[in-house]
């Protein structure tokens, strides 16, 4: 059997001096006691505890508020110098192209100084020959020229020797001389060349030293823009986020090179379409030319100006392996190769040496030559027919926007602007403002 519970309290009285009875002892009165003693005793313990509670809520939720606040602040802080380290490579990269452009530029004029420098010397030294040639010849008449000082022509003539005789003598002595001014002549002419190529030799000597000096400066300048750009860089991927950061960024130069494709294609539209308007007639009027020839048995050849512009607006045609590689090098990365999370490679990457000439696959136009992120110094050619090719990451620009190119054409080159690690080629085919495989279109 269960023994039941026994609630015994013990007997609240009064007190003696009050002189009043003791309470009676009822069971149910004595457990409602004891319950509202034991709530009563538990609130008050209960509520220290609760104010405590939210006074420390309350100071997490301030404190993680400050943390989410200077989150926001270093974000931004960091997104600040991010774009100013960009700014500052962009600024350094058209520095390196200025100068490897220039350097490129200078080199060229000294070759071009060093052949003539090499023909020079050659030509004065043959000039020296002639000039030691004629100064022997002459030194032998004059040496016969004095052996006959005795038989001069008064002395033939007063001698009275036979007439016939003198006459001979005469002449000879005529010819002798009429040699001897004509060599001395001659040497002159000789040494006034010689003299005046002297001074051409030492004028260009000073102008090669000149360049030299200016190549030299020109290559420290080169130098010390690629020792900046390399801190910048370092100081660029210290401070860019991994992944997410990567993927929104080139999401960003995408977008970029989209519009600013877009806007030098708005600037030149109305040049476009009136050149495709142009080239549209020239087809026109070559086709009834050549078949105005070909009844008479001949062949029409358009001119350069007609070839020209039906070749820069006819665009690329089919992709079958027509046209040139822009530049010779492995290739690093392929159109449709993953890039950065659901990212894909646009076009392709061509490893190539810094420096390396980069050419037109194709007639065209000159759209765009400038720096943008991320592709660094970019050219954009177009071809017509919605056509353009595109050529990114070059060290230095050989064109300005709107020279017309040829196929096979330097346009650039190749180097690692726009925070690239090592020197290489971004190419891109674009149809219809759509980036397509290029591969298709170039040769073997």
């Amino acid at each position: 059997m269960r023994e039941k519970a026994n609630f015994a309290l013990p007997k609240v009285t009064r007190s003696a001096n009050s002189g009043s009875q003791p309470l009676p002892e009822y069971p149910v009165l004595r457990r409602l006691a004891t319950v509202c003693v034991s709530a009563f005793f538990a609130g008050a313990l209960l509520l220290p505890f609760a104010s405590t509670a939210a006074e420390s809520n309350q100071s997490q939720l301030k404190d993680l508020q400050q943390s989410i606040a200077e989150k926001e602040k270093a974000v931004k802080q960091q997104q600040q110098q991010r774009n100013s380290l960009q700014e500052q490579l962009k600024l350094q990269e058209k520095t390196i192209a200025q100068a490897s452009r220039s350097l490129r530029d200078t080199q060229g004029t000294l070759t071009e100084l060093g052949k003539d420098i090499s023909g020079l010397n050659t030509s004065i030294t043959k000039l020296q020959k002639q000039q030691a040639t004629q100064q022997a010849m002459l030194a032998k008449q004059l040496e016969a020229a004095f052996r006959q000082g005795q038989h001069s022509a008064l002395q033939l003539i007063l001698s009275g020797e036979e007439s016939q005789r003198s006459e001979r003598m005469l002449a000879y002595f005529s010819y002798l001389n009429e040699a001897r001014q004509q060599a001395i002549e001659a040497l002159k002419q000789t040494q006034t060349q010689l003299a005046a190529q002297k001074n051409t030799l030492v004028a260009k000597q000073g102008q090669q030293k000149s360049l030299l000096n200016e190549q030299q400066t020109q290559q420290q300048t080169l130098e010390q823009a690629r020792s900046a750009r390399k801190k910048t860089l370092t100081s660029l991927e210290a401070s860019l986020e991994k992944d997410q950061q990567r993927l929104v960024e080139l999401r960003q130069n995408e977008t970029r090179l989209r519009d600013q494709i877009a806007r030098a294609e708005r600037e030149a539209r109305a040049r476009a379409e009136r050149e495709a308007r142009e080239a549209a007639k020239v087809r026109e009027q070559v086709r009834a030319k050549e078949q105005q020839a070909k009844k008479t048995g001949t062949r029409y050849q358009p001119s350069e100006g007609e070839r020209s512009l039906m070749a820069r607006t006819g665009g690329l045609g089919r992709p079958e392996g027509q046209a040139i590689w822009p530049v010779r090098g492995r290739i690093e990365y392929r159109f449709g190769e993953p890039l950065q999370g659901e990212l894909r490679w646009k076009g392709m990457v061509i490893s190539a040496a810094e420096g390396s000439e980069v050419k037109a696959i194709a007639d065209g136009r000159v759209l765009m030559a400038d720096w943008l992120q991320g592709y660094g110094l970019v050219v954009v050619i177009e071809h017509g027919k919605g056509d353009m090719s595109l050529y990114g990451y070059n060290q230095s620009a050989l064109v300005s926007v709107g020279a017309q190119v040829r196929a096979g054409q330097p346009i650039a080159l190749v180097g690692s602007s726009g925070g690239q690690g090592t020197p290489s080629l971004y190419f891109e085919i674009r149809r219809q403002g759509q980036a397509v495989n290029p591969l298709p279109w170039l040769g073997r």
